[in-house]
């Protein structure tokens, strides 16, 4: 089957036989691809919305209803503790994602792991999970259709000393000069440049420009390691 690339990077972060919850599943693509390519035999695809977990009883999920369980439920609510579990977020703002570990944080601590995938905002997200004793093992950027994803494999029990630009932009990512991040970061540097810019000429509340002067510290600071 043909599965979007960060769908595709996100599977790849699977261990083999783990009972899996793919929170806010939507299509239920993922755990389609993990049960057509045998990575696991237990998967739980859960949504708030029940009309989307409807889309997981067409035709092509029959040969692996014994394997997907569905649940309609708000994040890790009402789910049961197991051995060998692992969660999957993705597809969500990192807010969003926020808000569902830390409803049932006692809960995400209790995994063997998290997948995490979102597009914005992730300097709050390194933030939160770096602030509530979860270590990020893997940190790396997915481009597709015109915007950058940040995934993350992050497990409970280690505090990091992140400085700004790790908060920002992932350890990982800036030790490794990930291509995509150096292709990112040029692209935000200017944009982020001419909104300061045009904040200081044109705006007299000067709000948001707290924000935009961090983004671009963030960003001098990377510049500044790969000299």
């Amino acid at each position: 089957m043909r599965i979007k690339k960060r769908l595709y990077e996100i599977s790849k972060l699977v261990e083999k036989d783990k009972y899996v919850i793919d929170v806010g599943t939507d299509h239920g693509l993922v755990p389609l691809f993990l049960a057509k390519n045998k990575i696991t035999n237990k998967i739980l695809a859960t949504d708030i919305s029940e009309n989307s977990l409807n889309k997981l009883n067409s035709k092509e999920f029959e040969p692996y209803k014994d394997i997907i369980e569905t649940k309609v439920t708000d994040g890790f609510c009402g789910i049961e503790k197991r051995s060998n579990q692992i969660a999957i977020i993705a597809g969500m703002g990192a807010i969003t994602i926020i808000d569902i570990i830390d409803k049932n944080l006692c809960f995400a601590k209790s995994l063997d792991y998290m997948i995490i995938e979102s597009n914005i905002a992730n300097e709050k997200l390194r933030k939160y999970l770096n602030d509530n004793d979860f270590w990020i093992e893997k940190d790396f950027i997915v481009y597709e259709k015109g915007k950058y994803y940040d995934i993350m494999k992050v497990k409970s029990g280690k505090k990091e000393n992140y400085d700004l630009s790790e908060i920002y932009y992932g350890k990982d990512n800036i030790c490794n000069k990930n291509p995509l991040l150096v292709e990112k970061l040029e692209k935000e540097y200017k944009k982020n440049l001419k909104f300061r810019e045009d904040i200081i000429k044109n705006s007299k509340s000067k709000e948001g420009l707290d924000i935009i002067e961090e983004r671009i510290k963030a960003i001098e600071e990377v510049y500044d390691k790969w000299r």
